[in-house]
């Protein structure tokens, strides 16, 4: 949220008082004559100008001026949070905790969004348009350590301007308005909750694809299959369709298993020589898994995904 403090000049109250101007006119005449005939003649004459003439002015001027820059002024404005947001998606593009996550981002737009939502924040007049934090986020299974690694990102940008981000500072209020947001953004804090936090991640389900397509390319049993097959794109779409499946944040955009192997005359054999490799993979890796698939090994509910896949890749046409 913007935090906005405002400081208030008053002036005093400026008052001018009452003129007042009194004047008072007695003019007594008096006219005394003694005759053989005595006559006495009083004449009085009292006249009284009472002028009260007030005139009272007066003038307040009272200016309050809003001295304290809001939190976006602070931050620099436009051109200093373009500079962070520029160094920071940069910095997530090289972080391999999170960019997975991003892969199918536009990060144009992205970037666009997180402007809008820091410029509103903190005061710099735009609005953002884009969902709540938590809606954003619903389904991601984001953990601690990745929001972590995604405010350690931030920072990282910061360090690279220059910016302080000490106690007090206006960046340190901005990183704990994103800190306020952990509980909207995580959903899977201890990685413990969704299957695929649990196989260790895309990291680990990465590094299981990687040895095991190294597996299959060195077993003449069935590396024939794939001698034209584009290899790079093969362990996508096999990390994706392992990621989805497991409740990644991850989209396979390939086709049924149906579909892929129709005409490819695999055999039962074949298909054991291929979870013969993927069994290696995971041995060379320290990931455990039982041979019951009763669920006691973290790997079990993996092969028991890939075994009820037999129906759709074997066809037996030999």
């Amino acid at each position: 949220m913007a935090r906005f403090m405002t400081l208030a000049l008053a002036l005093p109250l400026l008052s001018f008082g009452c003129n007042k101007d009194e004047g008072e006119d007695t003019a007594p005449e008096a006219d005394t004559d003694t005759d053989t005939d005595t006559d006495t003649d009083t004449d009085t004459d009292t006249d009284t100008d009472t002028d009260t003439d007030t005139d009272t002015d007066t003038d307040t001027d009272t200016d309050t001026d809003t001295g304290t820059a809001s939190l976006w002024d602070q931050l620099g404005g436009a051109d200093a949070i373009n500079a962070v947001l520029d160094g920071f998606l940069t910095n997530v593009a090289a972080d391999t905790e999170i960019n997975w996550m991003f892969a199918n981002a536009d990060l144009d737009n992205l970037k666009q969004m997180l402007y809008d939502q820091i410029c509103e924040a903190t005061g710099g007049g735009c609005t953002y348009t884009g969902q709540s934090m938590l809606d954003a986020h619903a389904g991601m299974a984001i953990t601690d350590a990745q929001f972590n690694a995604l405010v350690g990102d931030l920072v990282a940008s910061l360090d690279s301007l220059g910016v302080d981000y000490s106690a007090g500072t206006a960046a340190e209020t901005l990183l704990t308005v994103l800190a306020g947001m952990q509980g909207d953004i995580v959903e899977d804090p201890k990685g413990s909750s969704v299957y695929f936090n649990q196989l260790g991640g895309y990291g680990a389900v990465t590094a299981v694809i990687d040895e095991f397509l190294t597996q299959v390319g060195g077993d003449s049993a069935i590396n024939g299959f794939f001698a034209t097959t584009d290899l790079d794109n093969l362990n996508q779409m096999l990390v994706d369709q392992v990621c989805e499946a497991t409740g990644g944040y991850c989209t396979y955009s390939g086709g049924t298993m149906l579909d892929v192997h129709a005409g490819m005359c695999i055999s039962d054999a074949d298909f054991d020589a291929l979870v013969g490799d993927l069994l290696t993979a995971l041995d060379n890796l320290g990931v455990p898994y039982s041979k019951a698939l009763d669920g006691s090994g973290a790997a079990d509910d993996l092969l028991v995904v890939l075994s009820g896949m037999r129906g759709d890749i074997v066809e037996n046409c030999k």
